[in-house]
C-alpha cells in the first residue's frame, strides 16, 4: 500500500510557521489551519481505531513518510512557540496538536532523532510550567495536563530517566501536580490526567530495573507527596463545595473510582508512609466527629447539621480512598506488612460503621449520609476483591481479630451482611444506595465457595427466611422495580447454593409468595382483576418471580419451581393476561413467561414420560392467543402509545413462541396426533400479530 502524500500536511505546518496573511484574515486562517492540523493528527491511518472513547490512551499511528518532517529541528519548537504566542482559544488548539504529537508512536523515530524528540518535548513542558504560559486559561490548563498524561503513556520511563536533568524535571512536574490538585475549582477535570501520569510512572518502575538507585528513590518519595496532596486537597475542598453548591465528585462515582484507582496504585509505591498519613487524617476527622456528636443532645440547629454534613462527607472521601488502597493490592503482593496495614485500615472503617449504626439506632435518619454509605459499600467490594479468596493470607485479620473478633472470612462476611440488611431496611426509598448494596450482596454471592460461606452465617439465614417481611422495607417502594429483580436473583443463587436443598426448604422459601397471592382474595371476574391494587400486586409478584427464575440453571431446581408454580399459580397468570391485555402492565407477565419457557442450559430437560413440556407450551399458546385477540380489538392508538400498548407485547409473544419452538422440550407430534389445537392456534395468532404490524 502506497504511503499517503504529505504535501497537504507540510503546507499546513508551513502556514502555521510563516503566516503571510493580511491582518484582517489572520484570525480566521489560524482557526482553519489549527482545525485541519488537529484532524490530520487525529486521522486513523491504520484503520484500527474502533472506539474513540479510549482516545486518551491511544497511540497515534502516523505514516512513516511523515518522519522527515517530524524530525526537523524546527518542528516541535514551532508548535511550542505558537502555543506561547497565540491567545485563547487558538492556544488551546495548538495544545490539542501537541497532545496528538506526544501520542505519536515512539518507534517511528530512529536514534539520535528519537532522543532529540523526547528531550524537545520535555524542554517544552519545562518552559510552559516555569513561565506558566497560557495556564490562566481553563482549556489550556486541562489540555496541558492531558499532554503530560499522553507523553508519559508514549515514552518509556527508562528513556525519560536517561535524558539530562531528568530528576529536576520530574520534581518540577511534581510541584505542578500539587498545584493542579489545588486548582480543582478553576480546572475541575485535570486531576484524572495528573494521576494517570503518575500511575503510569509507578507501573513502569516495577519492570524497568536499570533506572538507577537515585532515580528510583526520587520517584518513590515523590509519590508520597502526590498522594498526600490529592487527599488533603479533596478534604479541604469539602466545605467549599457544600457552601457554594459546587459539583461534588462523590456524586459521580464511576469517574471518582477511576481516579482513585490511579491513586491506589501510586500509594502502593510507598504504602507504609501513604497509609500512615491517611490513617492520621481519619483519626483527625474522628476527633472532630466525636466533638460534634457530644453536642447533639443540646443542639440540633442548622449549624450542627451543616457541620455534620461536612464531617460525614470528609469521612466518605477517606473511606473511598482507603478502599482504593486495599483494592489495588496486586495479586502478587504477598507481603505480611501490607496485610497488616490493610487490617488496620479495615479496622478503622468497621469502627466507623459500628458507630454510625449505633447513632442510627438512637437518633434515626439524622446521621444517615448517602455518600458515606456508598463509600462503605465500595470499601467492602474492594475488601472482597483483595482478601476474600481461598489464597488470601490470614494477616489481614490480625488487628481485626483483636478489636472485633473477626478471624476469618465467614465472620467478616457476617459483618458485611449485617450492613447490607441495615441498608435494605433504612435506605428503602433510595434507588442508588439499594442498587449498590445489592451489587455488593451479589459480589459476595458470586462463586461456588462464596455462596457456601454465605449460607453459614446467621444474617443470611435471616434474609432467606424473611425476604418479603416489612423489615426488608425497600420492596414496598414503587421505584425499586429493577432492584427487586436483582434482589430475587441473588436470593435464588443463595437458596440453591445448597446442592441438597429439599422440597420442604424450597416451599418454605416460596411461602411468602403464597401468602401474597392468598391476600388478593377471590378473583372470579375480569372486573376483580382490573382493580388497580390487584394489578399492582400481581405485577409485583411476577416481577419478583421473574428475577427468581433468571439464575436457575439446573434441571432439578427448575423442576422444583415448575411443580410449585404450575400446580397452584399458572391459572392466575392466564386469567391476568386475559383480563389486562393489551394494557402495558401485561408486559411484565409476558416477560416472565419468556423466561419461564426458556430452556437455557437444558434446564427444561424433563423425563421422556413427563407432560411438563406440553403443559408449558399449551399455556404459552393460550397466552399468545388471548393477547392477539385483545390487541386486534384495540382501537387505533396515538403514535406515542403504540409501542407500549402493542409492539412491546407482540415482541414478547414472538419471544415466547421462539423459546417454545427452539427449546426442544415439546413433542409437537403428540399434540397433532391427538388433534390438540394449541399448536395451530399459537401459529395462527403469531401470524396475525405479524400482519397487524404496518
Amino acid at each position: 500500500m502506497a504511503e499517503p502524500d504529505t504535501t497537504y500536511f507540510e503546507s499546513l505546518c508551513e502556514q502555521l510557521y510563516n503566516p503571510k496573511t493580511p491582518e484582517e484574515g489572520e484570525q480566521r486562517l489560524k482557526e482553519v489551519t489549527l482545525n485541519l492540523l488537529v484532524r490530520c493528527f487525529s486521522y486513523d491511518f491504520s484503520g484500527t481505531s474502533s472506539d474513540e472513547s479510549g482516545e486518551d490512551t491511544a497511540t497515534i499511528q502516523v505514516p512513516t513518510s511523515w518522519r522527515p518532517l517530524l524530525e526537523k529541528d524546527s518542528f516541535l519548537p514551532t508548535f511550542f512557540k505558537a502555543y506561547s504566542e497565540f491567545e485563547p482559544p487558538y492556544s488551546s488548539k495548538v495544545m490539542e496538536c501537541l497532545v496528538q504529537i506526544a501520542s505519536i508512536r515512539i518507534a517511528l523515530f530512529t536514534e539520535p532523532q528519537r532522543t532529540k524528540f523526547i528531550v524537545a518535548i520535555m524542554q517544552g513542558i519545562r518552559n510552559i510550567i516555569i513561565n506558566t504560559q497560557g495556564l490562566d486559561d481553563g482549556d489550556n490548563y486541562n489540555g496541558f495536563c492531558r499532554f503530560l498524561s499522553r507523553f508519559r503513556a508514549t515514552v518509556p520511563l527508562n528513556e525519560m530517566v536517561q535524558t539530562p536533568g531528568y530528576l529536576d524535571w520530574i520534581e518540577l512536574i511534581a510541584n505542578f501536580s500539587f498545584k493542579a490538585f489545588q486548582s480543582w475549582k478553576f480546572a475541575p477535570n485535570t486531576s484524572s490526567y495528573v494521576l494517570s501520569f503518575w500511575t503510569r510512572l509507578v507501573q513502569s518502575m516495577t519492570y524497568y530495573q536499570q533506572l538507577g538507585e537515585e532515580a528510583i528513590e526520587k520517584l518513590a518519595n515523590l509519590t508520597i507527596g502526590i498522594v498526600q496532596a490529592y487527599v488533603s486537597t479533596a478534604l479541604e475542598a469539602v466545605p467549599i463545595r457544600i457552601e457554594e453548591g459546587l459539583d461534588d465528585p462523590l456524586e459521580n462515582e464511576d469517574a471518582l473510582i477511576e481516579s482513585l484507582n490511579h491513586l491506589g496504585q501510586i500509594a502502593h509505591k510507598r504504602y507504609q508512609a501513604c497509609s500512615t498519613a491517611l490513617i492520621e487524617l481519619f483519626n483527625s476527622i474522628t476527633d472532630q466527629y466525636q466533638e460534634l456528636i457530644n453536642t447533639v443532645g443540646i443542639n440540633m440547629s442548622s449549624e450542627f447539621k451543616e457541620a455534620l454534613e461536612v464531617i460525614e462527607t470528609k469521612y466518605a472521601w477517606v473511606v473511598y480512598i482507603m478502599a482504593s488502597f486495599i483494592g489495588n493490592r496486586a495479586a502478587f503482593m504477598t507481603s505480611d506488612n501490607i496485610d497488616k496495614i490493610d487490617s488496620e485500615i479495615t479496622t478503622k472503617v468497621l469502627q466507623l460503621v459500628d458507630f454510625q449504626q449505633s447513632l442510627l439506632n438512637q437518633n434515626g435518619s439524622t446521621f444517615m449520609n448517602e455518600k458515606l454509605d456508598l463509600a462503605v459499600i465500595f470499601f467492602f467490594q474492594m475488601f472482597k476483591k483483595s482478601y476474600m479468596s481461598e489464597s488470601s493470607g490470614r494477616d489481614i485479620y490480625s488487628i481485626l481479630s483483636e478489636v472485633f473478633g473477626i478471624s476469618h472470612q465467614v465472620t467478616m462476611l457476617d459483618v458485611i451482611m449485617r450492613k447490607i440488611i441495615s441498608n435494605l431496611q433504612h435506605w428503602a426509598d433510595n434507588e442508588t444506595v439499594i442498587r449498590r448494596t445489592l451489587e455488593l450482596f451479589n459480589d459476595l454471592n458470586t462463586g461456588y465457595g462464596a455462596s457456601k460461606n454465605l449460607r453459614k452465617i446467621e444474617a443470611t439465614t435471616f434474609i432467606l427466611q424473611n425476604h418479603m417481611s416489612t423489615e426488608i422495607a425497600f420492596c414496598q417502594h414503587e421505584k425499586q422495580h429493577d432492584n427487586r429483580i436483582l434482589y430475587f436473583q441473588i436470593l435464588c443463587k443463595l437458596l440453591f447454593a445448597d446442592d441438597n436443598i429439599t422440597e420442604r426448604a424450597f416451599y418454605d422459601f416460596m411461602e411468602p409468595f403464597h401468602r401474597r397471592i392468598e391476600a388478593l382474595g377471590s378473583l372470579d371476574t375480569v372486573e376483580a382483576f382490573q382493580q388497580e391494587s390487584i394489578k399492582k400486586a400481581i405485577r409485583d409478584i411476577f416481577t419478583d418471580l421473574y428475577g427468581f427464575m433468571l439464575p436457575i440453571q439446573s434441571r432439578r431446581h427448575f423442576t422444583l419451581f415448575f411443580d410449585w408454580f404450575y400446580n397452584y399459580y399458572s391459572s392466575l397468570l392466564l386469567r391476568a393476561v386475559e383480563s389486562w391485555s393489551p394494557d402495558p402492565i401485561v408486559n411484565t407477565l409476558l416477560k416472565f413467561y419468556v423466561e419461564y419457557a426458556s430452556n437455557k442450559n437444558q434446564r427444561l430437560g424433563f423425563d421422556v414420560s413427563s407432560p411438563n413440556g406440553i403443559l408449558i407450551f399449551r399455556d404459552a399458546s393460550q397466552i399468545i392467543s388471548m393477547y392477539h385477540q385483545q390487541v386486534l380489538k384495540q382501537p387505533v392508538l396515538r403514535q406515542d402509545q403504540i409501542y407500549d400498548y402493542r409492539y412491546k407485547g407482540i415482541i414478547l409473544c414472538f419471544d415466547i413462541m421462539s423459546k417454545c419452538l427452539g427449546g426442544k422440550y415439546v413433542n409437537f407430534g403428540i399434540l397433532w396426533l391427538y388433534q390438540d389445537k394449541s399448536v395451530n392456534e399459537a401459529i395462527d395468532a403469531t401470524l396475525q400479530l405479524i400482519q397487524s404490524i404496518p
